[in-house]
């Protein structure tokens, strides 16, 4: 299959994990598209683009959760705000 596209999901996980976390869905997504492209040609996927998929499904939750503790941060904050007056 192609080696190319495993590592950029590999780079992109990783970046997704480290650096960039909106990177992680990108890998998560390619990663998905990459295993269903190997499995329609009948190869085993490489390891490299199995592993970036993983990363991206792991900075997409941690990404996910991020989110949501910033809006919970923000409406406790409008809410103290709003009870203090």
């Amino acid at each position: 299959m192609d080696h190319k596209k495993a590592t950029t999901v590999l780079i992109l996980g990783i970046l997704g994990l480290t650096v960039c976390a909106f990177c992680a869905p990108a890998a998560w997504l390619m990663g998905n598209s990459y295993v269903q492209s190997c499995r329609s040609a009948g190869v085993q996927p490489e390891s490299s683009g199995t592993t970036g998929r993983l990363l991206g499904i792991i900075g997409t939750v941690l990404l996910a959760f991020a989110l949501l503790a910033v809006v919970a941060a923000v409406i406790l904050e409008v809410a103290v705000v709003v009870l203090s007056n």
